[in-house]
């Protein structure tokens, strides 16, 4: 647990980082991007994310086709006994964070982080995040 919440400090200062240094970079639509796997397959999540909120990115299965490629980390929490018993809360904590990456430069073009105290739909609600913010970043 504790290595999970130091990646997921390690791309958030990744965004700090791209937005400071470059906040012009485009991912230009209809580009072809790889999903790296992710833990508790937050990328299937995460490509139905993308299809869904209609980001126009081409996802593609080789790595190799790809001119970016996105990694990221994830973690869910269940919602406690007490918590539902005394708040009457049963949704989840989600914390997910993704990285865009240009495979020709190794350069971050995009980062984001998403933390929800109390996501009613899980990890689908944290990879739907991710995903519009994405389109957003692409100017779409």
């Amino acid at each position: 647990m504790k290595m999970r919440y130091c990646a997921m400090i390690v791309i958030l200062m990744s965004a700090f980082a791209v937005f400071a240094q470059s906040p012009a970079v485009q991912i230009p639509s209809g580009s072809k991007v790889f999903i790296a796997p992710m833990p508790n397959d937050f990328d299937t999540y995460l490509k139905a994310a993308l299809d869904k909120k209609k980001v126009p990115l081409v996802v593609v299965a080789d790595k190799a086709q790809a001119q970016f490629v996105i990694s990221g980390a994830s973690e869910s929490q269940k919602a406690s006994a007490a918590k539902i018993i005394i708040m009457g809360n049963w949704h989840s904590v989600e914390d997910a964070s993704i990285q865009v990456a240009n495979l020709a430069t190794g350069e971050v073009v995009f980062a984001y982080s998403v933390h929800e105290q109390s996501s009613t739909h899980g990890r689908q609600s944290a990879a739907e995040s991710c995903a519009k913010h994405l389109k957003e970043k692409m100017g779409q």
